[in-house]
């Protein structure tokens, strides 16, 4: 459990990173490999944060103002060591957490004094239930469509029961490849209460949902197409 006032190494990506998410890197850039090294020899997390930039990574660690304060911890499950130094992870996201201050380290990277930042679960539980079982419907109807669209059998997903994980789950399965979706995680990953995040949830997987359905239609409508019958038209 992160500890208030904790220090910790930062990683800003172009990605948002959930509680309970899987996440593979491959670290190749100096500086991090450094912070890698001391994360194993420890066995410590880093921060995963945002960057507000379409780059993944910036030249000098003194732009740390190009990134989101809130982010999550990840845990390293895996490591590959390559050559030159070089390592591919798999790391697994833990405890959200806020920025509240940022300094440089010795090799260039950034440290983070961070706060954990709690998800308030407020006194209304009837109305978290129902926001939990709404969602609940969204998460399988957009699997199912994930399937049509991916050719893969996932009939056999595990989808959890409990609130949170279901939306952190929900926010890690958007597909979408744009910036504008990495903003619709984020604000996902900044909720302040249960309530708010799975309210959140439903609208951007609903919003998603319908577009990958249309998506969809759209392409059997192409296909059909492409599989009329050949006829003799008329240039004129």
């Amino acid at each position: 459990m992160l500890e208030h006032n904790t220090n910790i190494p930062l990683f800003p990506l172009n990605v948002v990173l959930f509680p309970g998410m899987m996440l593979p890197l491959h670290i190749f850039e100096e500086r991090y490999k450094v912070m890698i090294r001391e994360c194993l020899a420890d066995g410590s997390p880093f921060g995963v944060v945002l960057a507000k930039q379409s780059e993944q990574q910036t030249e000098k660690a003194e732009v740390s103002n190009k990134f989101y304060s809130i982010g999550t911890t990840a845990r390293i499950t895996a490591v590959e060591h390559l050559k030159d130094g070089r390592m591919n992870l798999i790391t697994v996201g833990q405890d959200r957490f806020v920025i509240k201050e940022f300094y440089p380290s010795l090799n260039n990277f950034l440290i983070g004094q961070v706060d954990p930042f709690l998800l308030h679960e407020g006194k209304n539980k009837e109305r978290v239930s129902q926001l939990t079982e709404a969602l609940r419907v969204i998460v399988q109807r957009y699997i199912g469509h994930l399937a049509d669209a991916s050719g893969e059998d996932l009939s056999s997903a595990t989808i959890p029961t409990e609130p949170k994980a279901l939306a952190f789950l929900a926010g890690t399965a958007i597909q979408g490849p744009t910036w504008a979706h990495q903003s619709d995680k984020q604000q996902l990953l900044s909720s302040t209460s249960l309530s708010s995040l799975i309210g959140k949830t439903i609208q951007v997987l609903d919003k998603e949902d319908k577009i990958l359905s249309y998506m969809l239609r759209a392409y059997r409508v192409h296909q059909q197409v492409e599989r009329l019958p050949f006829v003799d038209y008329s240039l004129n």
